[in-house]
């Protein structure tokens, strides 16, 4: 599903083949298998619709996606404040996530959401292969 996910996305469509695939699909295969303690899967009528993980359980959400087929229904927003509520239930304040500096629709989703973007550089990706430019966003969860 996460595979499915980067794959339907633009960056996907536009990486140009720098994309090692096959290694791709493996790390997205590996994750849950290795850590599914840190995963947090959200259905729609017994179907496993999409995920979200905090991968060092602390507050950062490192993965969030939704099958292609369910987006636009509230899922994220749904996935996301779950996962906010793991954070906040730890006693931390913040929630903090990182996402492609031109997933545009990633950065407003997560800005309607309350996360403010606190950093913009470029970061090597061990599932790429290669840097790319991301953005780091976070998000109080104080009252």
């Amino acid at each position: 599903m996460g595979f499915a996910s980067w794959a339907a996305s633009e960056f996907a469509t536009n990486d140009a083949g720098r994309a090692d695939r096959a290694a791709l699909l493996a790390e997205f295969e590996k994750f849950p298998a290795e850590a599914p303690h840190a995963i947090l899967v959200i259905e729609v009528d017994g179907e496993p619709a999409g995920w979200g993980a905090r991968e060092h359980g602390d507050h950062v959400i490192s993965d969030l996606w939704i099958a292609p087929q369910f987006r636009g229904i509230g899922l994220g927003g749904n996935l996301l404040t779950a996962l906010e509520a793991e954070i906040a239930a730890m006693g931390l304040p913040d929630a903090e996530l990182e996402t492609l500096a031109t997933n545009y629709k990633a950065i407003r989703f997560y800005e309607r959401h309350g996360f403010r973007v606190v950093w913009r550089g470029e970061k090597f990706s061990s599932p790429l292969g290669y840097a790319i430019d991301k953005v780091r966003m976070n998000k109080s969860l104080s009252l």
